[in-house]
Parts: C-alpha cells; structure tokens; sequence
C-alpha cells in the first residue's frame, strides 16, 4: 500500500512538529509517554497527530484504550517523516555552522592506529574552537565504515580499505608501508626491507583478524608458504606496542605507529602489498559541517602525516 500523490503533495507542506509527534508516538507506541517526551500535553499531541491525518487523508494510527501502533498507512508514511525530519536537522546544522565555530559538534572516528598521531590535531582543534563539541570513537575500518554509513560520523580517520563502498569517498593524506617493528636489540641484523619469508623466524604479537594492519598483512602472505610465529593476539595497538617494547615480542603494523617510540624501530616488508593510504573518509553527497573542514586543515597543516611518506 502506497501514499497517493495528493497526500505526497500535502506532505510537503505540513508542520513539522506534526512529523515529530508523529515519529515520537511510533517510537513509544503510546500518547502519554510521547507528550512527555516532548514537554505538551497529551490532548496537544493528539490534536496535532490528527491534524495532519485530516491533511492525509488516511489515518495513521490505530488508537485503543491501551496501545497505539501503526495502520497500514502509517508504515508506509512513517520513513518519509523520518526522511524530512532528518532533511530539517540538517539545514539546522548548516546554519548553525556559520556562527563561527562557537556551537556545534564533529564526530571523528580512527581505527585503532591512528589514536596518537591524532593527538595533537585534537589539541589544536580544541585549543581554536572550545564550544565545538568532540566526540571520539576509535574502531576496525569496517566498523567506521558503517558508522558513516549509519550517519553516526562525520569524517573517519583510517587506512583505504580493498574493500570501500562506493558511498564512501576517501582522500589520501600520507603514504606508509607496513612494517616489521621490534626493538632495535631484537632486530639487529635484520635485511632493510625484510624479505617476507623471514616473517616466520621471529615470535609475534599482533593485532586480531579484522583490523587493518592484520588484514594487510593476510594479503601479503597470500601465495606464501609462511607460518607464523604467533604468540599473542590483542586489539588494542597501544598494548601490543607495550609488550614489544617490554620484551623479545615483535610485531607487524604501520611504519608511523611508532613514530614517537624511540626504543622501537620498524623495517618494511619487502612486498608490493606492503603499501598503506591513510585516509580521512567521509560520506558522499552528505553535508559537509564546517567543523569537519576545519578539522581536516589541521590536520594537514600539523604535517603530522608528511613526515612519514
């Protein structure tokens, strides 16, 4: 069952606090808790709902003395409201963002490497434009991915995947390869780049299946005959690091995780697969805050990432 086009046309031109009574006694399924929801009383939500089912024509919601769910129209009705109150957010946003930077959120996602060389970005960021609200997530580049799919991000901070969706646009910040870190006592000796079949001579600790450097490396030893030593596991970079500093353990990341440990050193891999994009991601044709603008400015202006290509 499908919304006819005369009440596709009086959908353009209802109020959109009827849209979101509308979407709040769906979510609810209940008048009472949906008026408290959003501050009126319970008779004004009920007014409003029936207002725009006289505009539509067709009622929306089936009503008892318990429950309230949704009619056959109000299924089909329900995510164009979703749409045009999602549509409404962001030309606030849009407006709001031209107050210089003095509201306003920005949502930065990183995979798991990426968290110290986007220290002082951070900083920087917060130091310029304190009221601008931060919010943080460190996750696989999977995860990140559908983060922005999702709409939960506004720009993500990670490696180019072989697997990115075509809704996804990324642009190239700095090259690296990935390497083979260890103290410099451990590697001593080691070929510069390390031949992949080497790989297999020393005791690792690397990150879980399904994080980036893990991944890429899988990739490297397709066609190989090399088994890996591999003592321990972890998802977290910070730890992994951590124990190859503290002992003989060696492991595979990016050349710049290290970039500020001077007690570790990193080796290429010998391998033409070896080559990793960092990348920012953003999704395509959203909009665009100015918050995410500024944030990617410095971010390259840090030179953060051209010291290491």
């Amino acid at each position: 069952m499908h919304l006819n086009q005369q009440a596709e046309l009086k959908l353009k031109i209802m109020e959109l606090r009827q849209l979101k009574y509308f979407l709040e006694v769906a979510k609810l399924g209940s008048f009472s808790l949906a008026s408290k929801s959003v501050f009126i009383t319970q008779s004004t939500i009920s007014q409003q709902i029936g207002k725009l089912e006289e505009e539509l024509g067709v009622k929306l919601l089936i009503r008892d003395s318990r429950h309230v769910c949704l009619s056959d129209y109000g299924e089909q009705f329900l995510p164009h409201a979703m749409k045009i109150i999602e549509e409404a957010e962001l030309c606030s946003d849009a407006i709001r963002d031209v107050k210089d930077l003095h509201h306003g959120s920005l949502s930065v996602g990183s995979s798991y490497s990426f968290g110290p060389l986007l220290r002082q970005t951070i900083l920087d960021f917060y130091e310029r434009y304190p009221h601008v609200r931060l919010h943080l997530v460190s996750a696989s580049t999977a995860e990140l991915q559908q983060k922005l799919l999702n709409r939960e991000l506004d720009i993500a901070i990670a490696y180019k995947s072989s697997i990115l969706d075509e809704r996804i646009e990324s642009r190239m910040l700095f090259e690296n390869r990935l390497c083979l870190i260890g103290r410099k006592d451990e590697l001593a000796g080691c070929p510069n780049p390390v031949p992949v079949e080497m790989l297999s001579k020393y005791p690792l600790a690397l990150p879980y299946k399904g994080m980036q450097a893990r991944d890429m490396l899988e990739s490297v030893l397709f066609g190989h005959n090399v088994n890996l030593d591999i003592r321990m596991e972890h998802n977290s970079i910070h730890t992994i690091l951590s124990l190859v500093h503290s002992s003989p353990l060696l492991t595979i990341l990016s050349g710049e995780a290290v970039q500020d440990i001077k007690a570790l050193t990193a080796i290429p891999i010998d391998h033409p697969e070896s080559r990793m994009l960092g990348c920012y991601h953003f999704l395509k044709g959203a909009y665009r805050k100015k918050a995410t603008k500024v944030f990617i400015d410095i971010l390259t202006e840090n030179n953060l990432y051209n010291n290491h290509q």
